[in-house]
This record gives structure tokens, sequence and C-alpha cells, in this order.
């Protein structure tokens, strides 16, 4: 492990990356129950088992794409359900459609649809996702949230929430139903708050926290935005080359590259609805070998 006091970010990195003033924290926590309170979802009948998989991360796993053709809408599948995060129809299966419910509705289309759209038609059994990503999150604390499943002083930890929500997945979608794949999809916010060796440490103690919960299913890493690496902070390529290298730590595990070209109009950290879909396409392709070869 590494020692986690030989980095630190500046007081200059964490007052332009780090939490937002008290003021803005509470607004967006008022928006927050708002969003909470209006979601709602399609209510459907529940058909298990179901090949359960979580979607984890921040802002491009919550979903952020948006829609700049209309012909690129992604197609729903009513074989593919969620169990949401939010809303007033949490603790029931609703459809899965784009923007998922994780703890706040997402803002646009994500990956997760597309993932288990393909997977519903591969095997021809239903799909569950469990939307439990959080936009604009670390494994640094950050507003009050954080992913290292060690940091017991934040408001919330978001392993800690997405462990409770995939156990209350699987009760939901029955006893033959399992944990099939996690799609993680994270490390924007990390990039000028932690060092890549912590970065490595705390997403190689989720990964086996996760696995010493529900089982070693695959595990698959979205790569962030290509043109974000290249133009962004200077320490975009270390964390990137912590997810490239996450497979040789890890067995049943893949790096997905991310498309080139595909970012939302005007900025490059979020994936448009395209990307976001050709990166569902591309990590279904990622799981289906990781299925048949393990070892990689």
């Amino acid at each position: 492990m590494t020692d986690q006091t030989e980095w630190a970010p500046s007081a200059a990195e964490l007052r332009i990356h780090g939490d937002a003033a008290k003021a803005v924290q509470w607004r967006i926590r008022a928006k927050d129950t708002v969003k909470r309170a209006l979601a709602s979802g399609t209510p459907v009948t529940p058909t298990p088992p179901y090949q359960v998989v979580a979607v984890l991360g921040q802002s491009n796993a919550h979903g952020a794409g948006r829609l700049v053709d209309a012909a690129a809408a992604p197609v729903i599948d009513p074989r593919v359900h969620q169990w949401p995060g939010c809303g007033r129809r949490r603790g029931r299966i609703l459809l899965a459609e784009d923007p998922l419910l994780h703890g706040i509705p997402g803002a646009g289309v994500g990956f997760g649809t597309t993932f288990g759209r393909l997977l519903a038609e591969d095997t021809g059994s239903a799909v569950l996702l469990v939307p439990a990503a959080r936009g604009d999150t670390s494994f640094h604390p950050k507003n009050g949230f954080s992913w290292d499943p060690d940091e017991r002083l934040v408001r919330v930890n978001l392993f800690d929430r997405a462990v409770t929500q995939i156990a209350g997945a699987l009760r939901a979608a029955g006893p033959e139903s399992e944990l099939v794949a996690v799609l993680w999809h994270q490390g924007e916010s990390d990039v000028p708050l932690t060092a890549p060796e912590v970065y490595r440490d705390r997403l190689d103690t989720l990964i086996r926290r996760l696995r010493d919960r529900f089982g070693t299913v695959p595990f698959l890493l979205g790569q962030m935005v290509p043109e974000e690496i290249t133009t962004g902070h200077d320490r975009y390529p270390g964390i990137d080359a912590v997810h490239r290298d996450t497979p040789s730590r890890h067995e049943m595990c893949a790096f997905v590259e991310g498309p080139a070209g595909m970012h939302n109009p005007g900025e490059f950290i979020h994936y448009d609805a395209a990307g976001a879909q050709v990166l569902g396409e591309r990590m279904f392709r990622a799981y289906a070998t990781v299925r048949l070869d393990p070892a990689g």
C-alpha cells in the first residue's frame, strides 16, 4: 500500500477542485431533494430470474450524454429493468430507460442501458440494472461524498450505499438471480486531488471489497473521454494508466477504450448520447470476452 501522506493536493488545487462553498453544497442538496421527489419511472411486471448489473462511478456512469441527434436515441428493451436508487417508486422494479434513477436521476444518456440491452439479447434473460453512480465524486472526500470504502468521515460513503443497493436488488430479483457484472466509470474528479498510486490502492480496495461481498464477477472499467485525457489536467494520464493496468492486478477485469470525438458539444469531460452507447457496446464485448476467458 502507498503511504498516503507522501502526496496531497495543494491549497490551490483544493480551492479549485475540492469542496464547493457550504452555501453551494446546501443548494445542491436542496435541488437533489426536489429531483428525488419528482422522479417516477415506469412500472413493470418483474420477470425473474434476473442477471443483475451494477453501474457505479461518477457522471458518465450517472448518465450525462446529450442527445445531439434524435436518431441516436437509445433503444428501450422491455427485458431490461432497473432497481431505482431514488424516486416515488423506489423499492419497486422499474423499466430501465435513460436517464436512469441513481441516488438522484441522471442528467442524460449513459452506457448502462445499452450494456443491459445487449446482455438481454445475447442470453435471452431479463436484466436488472442497479444504478448507483453520483456525478462529481471521487475517492478523495468531496462535498460530503467518497468512494473510498475506508472513508468514515464523509456524509455519504458511496461504496456503502452501492453495496446496500446491490444487495436490495438481489433480494428483489429473486433467489435464482445473480450479480453478473460491475460497470465502473470514474476518475475525473480524482485527477487533481489524488495521486495515481493512492487512486490505485483505493480502487483495488473497492474491487476486493465488492468481490468479498458478491463474488468474483467481471469488473469493467470504461475509459475517460480521450480528448479530456489529452487536453485536461496534466495528471489525467496517471489515472488513465491506473485504469489500463487494473486487469493485470485483478482477474475477471477489463479496461474498455472510450470512443474519440464523441463528447458533448462545448466540453470534453462527458460522452454524448451516441458516445455513451458506443462505450456500452464496447463494455459488453469486453464482458463477453472476460466471461469466456476469466484469465484474460
